[in-house]
């Protein structure tokens, strides 16, 4: 399997997931420079809980569809029109319920000012509905100049409307990003409308068997979700009610850096997921095996860079991007470097399991790792505050990886050896591109 014959699709894909790292650069010049630590504090509170919502809906709802859309010879439709309905219907219960519970939050997370500012969260996860259910179905005909477009009209949307506002001084709270959130959002979810609109065969009624088949999937896919976000995002919220809003801006201050880990992961999901299910659905097992192989070295140096950005000159990118603001958030960024080792390995594995169709294992992986992250941060968070928060960020990670890899290596068997055989590979490969060059 010739990854350079995807070369075109990788640099799209690549770009797009580049999208929210330069969101998260204009995040930090416009936004955490700008905004006072408490209210930037609470909006890093609501966006948790915004993603938390989405990623559920992503479990329950469309990864099913990722998985079934994108295999060989399936009728779309009925599978479409049931992943419309399971991701509209469960959003909704959701929105609901963060309204009825605005104050026990508040209440829970140390901060009185994040109640008022729930009830706008419904208005940002119907602003993104159809963003994240375009995204999908795109996704499933690798459709990725699509993708990068769609995205781009809130990842940089968002910027430029912080930024006008701000000229016309009227940015100054948490409640300003949010709507400007909800904008950029609701313009995102209208292009992908249009961009996708061929495969938007929906009905209003869909049949039993493919809601059972969507559901089937989609209660261990939920639950293995719900456990990841839960390990991942519990670090804030755990943060939060042990010290308040203010140690949360200061965690999150550098916490942003570390896009660069989620770009790398959805990259690889973008394409693994997808081709894992296309090739196991084709039987291919030796093409299969050569592909998670070249994807796990390939990905492991291409995050060389980033750990050695981080733990090199973590000093000076802090101090400069903020201008003297959260120098304490410097060897938090130093130990982050750490990710750059985990990361590949987790994110290709999890593609790897859930491609295969074992989403039941995924969500025993997955209940695993919270209760090991939340006793982690428990221990870590009290003891240290953010600089817990981080190391338990790590520890919880490495975690993951682990189960992931053990449990992959029982349907994909891999030896560290046959990893680093694939280097010859990247020498082809770079001579390949030096040649045509």
């Amino acid at each position: 399997m010739e990854l350079g014959k995807h070369l075109g699709k990788g640099i799209w894909g690549l770009a797009d997931k580049g999208l929210p790292v330069l969101y998260g650069v204009a995040f930090v010049v416009l936004v955490i420079r700008v905004l006072p630590e408490e209210e930037f504090g609470n909006f890093v509170l609501v966006q948790e809980i915004f993603l938390i919502i989405s990623g559920l809906a992503q479990g329950f709802a469309l990864q099913p569809l990722l998985k079934f859309a994108a295999e060989e010879h399936s009728e779309n439709s009925g599978i479409i029109s049931a992943g419309f309905i399971l991701n509209g219907v469960f959003t909704a219960a959701c929105a609901v319920i963060i309204v009825i519970l605005d104050r026990p939050l508040s209440m829970i997370l140390n901060s009185p000012m994040l109640g008022p500012l729930l009830m706008y969260l419904p208005a940002m996860l119907f602003a993104s509905l159809m963003r994240n259910f375009t995204l999908v179905l795109l996704q499933t005909r690798f459709l990725i100049k699509e993708i990068f477009w769609t995205d781009a009209v809130h990842f940089l949307g968002a910027p430029i409307l912080v930024y006008g506002m701000s000229r016309l001084h009227m940015f100054d709270t948490a409640l300003d990003l949010i709507v400007i959130n909800i904008i950029s959002l609701s313009a995102s979810s209208l292009l992908g409308v249009w961009l996708s609109r061929s495969m938007l065969t929906l009905r209003l009624r869909t049949s039993a068997s493919d809601v059972r088949k969507m559901w089937d999937y989609g209660k261990y896919s939920l639950g293995g979700i719900v456990s990841f976000l839960f390990s991942t995002k519990s670090d804030s919220f755990i943060l939060s009610a042990f010290t308040g809003p203010i140690q949360v801006a200061v965690y999150n201050s550098v916490k942003v850096f570390i896009r660069a880990y989620d770009m790398a992961t959805q990259v690889l999901q973008m394409f693994v997921f997808p081709a894992v299910s296309r090739l196991s659905s084709k039987g291919e097992s030796g093409s299969l095996k050569v592909l998670i192989e070249k994807s796990s070295l390939f990905s492991t140096v291409g995050m060389l860079p980033v750990f050695v950005l981080f733990i090199a000159l973590a000093s000076p990118l802090v101090r400069i991007v903020y201008q003297g603001r959260y120098v304490e958030a410097i060897p938090m960024l130093q130990w982050f470097s750490l990710l750059s080792f985990v990361v590949p390995i987790t994110a290709i594995g999890t593609s790897v399991l859930l491609g295969l169709g074992h989403a039941r294992l995924g969500f025993v992986i997955s209940v695993q790792s919270f209760l090991a992250s939340v006793a982690i941060y428990l221990v870590c968070i009290p003891l240290l505050g953010a600089l817990g928060a981080t190391l338990g960020y790590i520890l919880s990670s490495l975690v993951l990886a682990w189960l992931t890899t053990h449990h992959m290596n029982r349907f994909v068997p891999l030896t560290f050896r046959e990893v680093l055989g694939r280097t010859h590979d990247i020498t082809q490969f770079l001579k390949n591109r030096l040649t045509r060059s």
